[in-house]
């Protein structure tokens, strides 16, 4: 929970809205989520240990599998997360620590395209 709420002010202070969907998120929450606010470009989560590596992995694969997809870019991190777990899971970026969220978000937030 201090992990993502400090992810939370980095993006805020960034110029970000957040919808924070709290901790120990289910897969259809996010889905839900994205369907309630259609103008989401940035979906985020993370893993805290090692044994929610694999719920962070159903996560993503429902992100993935989600028909608004390519309008969406999929961020991830934590402690336990790797660059090369993030690649294997097919999310868009990694980032190691709140800062560099921020910075990454940034650059995702431009390269997502918007629907006319």
């Amino acid at each position: 929970d201090i992990g993502k709420n400090l992810v939370i002010m980095m993006l805020e202070s960034a110029g970000f809205e957040v919808i924070d969907l709290g901790v120990d998120v289910p897969a259809e929450k996010f889905i839900q989520a994205l369907e309630e606010n259609p103008d989401v470009k940035i979906v985020g989560a993370s893993a805290l240990l090692t044994t929610t590596m694999p719920a962070l992995k159903d996560t993503v694969k429902a992100l993935n599998e989600y028909p608004g997809r390519d309008k969406i870019k999929v961020m991830v991190g934590g402690a336990p997360i790797t660059q090369e777990f993030a690649d294997e899971i097919g999310a868009d970026a990694y980032t190691e620590d709140a800062a560099s969220a921020a910075q990454v978000a940034k650059k995702l937030a431009t390269s997502v395209s918007v629907p006319a």
